[in-house]
């Protein structure tokens, strides 16, 4: 099983991560959040697997600010950053530098989704998804 926290500004996608999520018989939302000072405080109480959390949060603490403090909280944690951004490879550039686990957009169908979070499960290699024009 593997146990998610969710890390999203909006809640209605937040809802419907969940909604995608809990049908899936191998995963378990554990948490959510809706910025990032509030997902570093969830880690510790929920401590999930994995962290989905966006990338752009404009209230509080966004997703690379956040993936920073969360790997030093617990390094092994695999933290896969959900995305609108397909269009600039500096915000892919950040995300890898930033020592996140992958990278997913927001348009990704979803069995993509259950394909990152299993694969981040079973090897805990960096698995990026790489936008069409970079």
């Amino acid at each position: 099983m593997i146990r998610i926290l969710l890390v999203d500004d909006h809640a209605v996608v937040r809802m419907g991560l969940k909604m995608l999520l809990d049908a899936n018989p191998n995963m378990e939302v554990v948490g959510e959040a809706s910025e990032g000072n509030e997902a570093i405080q969830k880690v510790q109480e929920v401590l999930p697997d994995v962290v989905l959390m966006d990338l752009s949060m404009p209230h509080g603490k966004d997703g690379l600010s956040a993936r920073i403090e969360l790997k030093k909280l617990q390094p092994k944690l695999s933290i896969l950053i959900l995305t609108m951004h397909d269009d600039e490879d500096e915000y892919l550039f950040r995300v890898i530098q930033g020592g996140s686990s992958g990278c997913i957009l927001k348009s990704a169908p979803h069995e993509e989704f259950f394909l990152r979070l299993n694969l981040l499960q079973t090897d805990r290699h960096t698995y990026i998804q790489v936008p069409p024009n970079v």
